[in-house]
């Protein structure tokens, strides 16, 4: 057939062609030649967004689920790290401690100096050894540039999932992820436990300048709880439902009756309305407490490192009126989808529900050593050690 073959033979023929044959035919091999036509592009680009459109929540889920995971690990160290204090000094840290000696006593004598959050305790037995020994002369627990430890970052006390607890809060704060239960009073801690002024008292394992220990838990340590998660506030003064602090007077009901003064109304703060994630302010009803939650690690109040088991996880936050340590209902918070973490004292970590058993949100009395089953069914009861009840999540 000779050295062309076949395709010397298409040659020949091809030259033989007419001239709009021959055009035809290079058109032809041309057009294969340029790939795809533009309808063939368009529907390898639907293609594509398609699987991106069904790949990225699964791949958003499987990210969450890593941050949520690394959370529950965090509290999980803290959680050991109170058993470890727990073994060495016989109770896990009270919710407000002195790092210098008080030369004054009783409790009321130095109520700055006792305002150090339990977490300073625990540094020792985070591997933040260093750090302690830089704060523990401090007379007070305001984070300052002049002090560089009160600036450091402690892993253990952060969530990936809040984008604002990787920051430098206001130059001079460093913030906290990790809240203690303060049980299910409005409570604002007094600075000595007299009981004669009718304030708040905790129903929760910590209380103020007074270590407990493991058996104060009459309930059972795995029905009760020790920590949860707080949002850092965007801002200070934030209206953010996670984060932020309506201040509403009408949560106080005003009602005195015996020894147990003021009766307290959750639906109230519940009520406040809402958008798009941020709590709206009605002129003589409520407005936005001016500070910033979540601020201080340092810090012992119940704005800045505590929380109580009154309104469900990650809904509104109200408190009486101004201030660092008024009554009202601090919530649990978190970024996670449809709930919180929280270690139980006996050391296990779970997820909780945003629907979790509140009773209803009853109105209830609070005053100071109350006793009893909480009136916030589930939920209460998981945050009073004493309640005289068993239920668990």
């Amino acid at each position: 057939m000779g050295r062309g073959g076949k395709l010397g033979n298409l040659g020949v023929t091809l030259l033989a062609a007419p001239p709009a044959e021959r055009n035809a035919y290079n058109a032809e091999q041309a057009r294969r030649l340029t790939g795809f036509t533009l309808v063939e592009l368009l529907v390898v680009i639907a293609i594509i967004g398609m699987l991106i459109a069904l790949l990225l929540p699964a791949v958003q889920a499987a990210r969450e689920a890593a941050r949520r995971m690394q959370c529950s690990n965090h509290m999980k160290q803290w959680a050991l790290a109170a058993h470890n204090h727990h073994d060495v000094f016989g109770a896990i840290p009270s919710a407000h401690n002195l790092l210098i000696p008080d030369k004054t006593p009783p409790y009321g004598s130095n109520e700055t100096a006792r305002r150090f959050s339990p977490t300073v305790k625990l540094l020792p037995f985070m591997e933040q050894q260093a750090v302690y020994e830089g704060v523990r002369e401090l007379t007070n627990p305001w984070p300052s540039s002049s002090n560089e430890y009160t600036l450091a970052t402690i892993p253990t006390i952060r969530c990936p999932s809040d984008s604002a607890s990787r920051s430098l809060i206001a130059g001079t704060q460093r913030v906290t992820n990790i809240v203690i239960c303060y049980g299910d009073g409005a409570s604002r801690l007094n600075v000595d436990d007299t009981g004669t002024d009718g304030d708040m008292s905790s129903r929760g394992m910590f209380y103020f300048a007074k270590v407990r220990d493991f058996a104060f838990s009459s309930d059972g340590t795995s029905n009760t709880l020790l920590i949860s998660e707080g949002v850092v506030a965007p801002t200070s003064g934030s209206k953010a439902i996670r984060g932020g602090i309506a201040q509403i007077s009408g949560i106080d009901l005003g009602i005195d009756i015996g020894a147990l003064p003021w009766t307290f109304d959750p639906k109230v703060c519940m009520a406040i309305p809402k958008e798009g994630g941020f709590f709206k302010e009605q002129t003589g009803i409520n407005s936005t407490h001016n500070r910033w939650r979540h601020s201080r690690w340092l810090d012992g109040w119940t704005l800045y490192s505590g929380f109580n088991t009154i309104m469900p996880p990650n809904s509104m936050s109200c408190v009486r009126s101004s201030g660092e340590s008024d009554n009202g209902f601090y919530t649990a918070n978190s970024n996670h989808t449809g709930g919180v973490n929280v270690a139980r004292l006996d050391g296990s970590v779970n997820f909780v529900s945003n629907s979790v058993d509140t009773n209803g949100l009853p109105a209830a009395q609070m005053g100071r050593f109350l006793q009893g089953a909480s009136p916030y069914g589930v939920w209460g009861a998981m945050g009073t050690p004493q309640g005289g009840e068993s239920r668990s999540l």
